[in-house]
């Protein structure tokens, strides 16, 4: 049986890790923390207005941000 834990450990190793972009790992987290707040307003411990301004904050742009976003479509 060891020899089976051997093999499938060495195996493993050649496997390359896949790349996760910055901006694409950033975008996939404001979607969260947004599914979150939506969640929260649906139980009722956030208002409408409360519930805009989280998303609102969570969906401005800086300079910076926006010339990342130019290579990466998908964020």
């Amino acid at each position: 049986m060891s020899r089976i834990l051997e093999s499938k450990e060495n195996s493993t190793t050649n496997i390359p890790k896949p790349e996760i972009f910055e901006a694409s790992r950033q975008a996939f987290i404001r979607a969260m923390k947004i599914g979150y707040y939506k969640a929260f307003y649906k139980q009722g411990l956030l208002t409408a207005e409360q519930l805009e301004r989280l998303i609102a904050m969570n969906t401005v742009k800086t300079d910076n941000a926006a010339d990342n976003d130019n290579n990466h479509p998908a964020a």
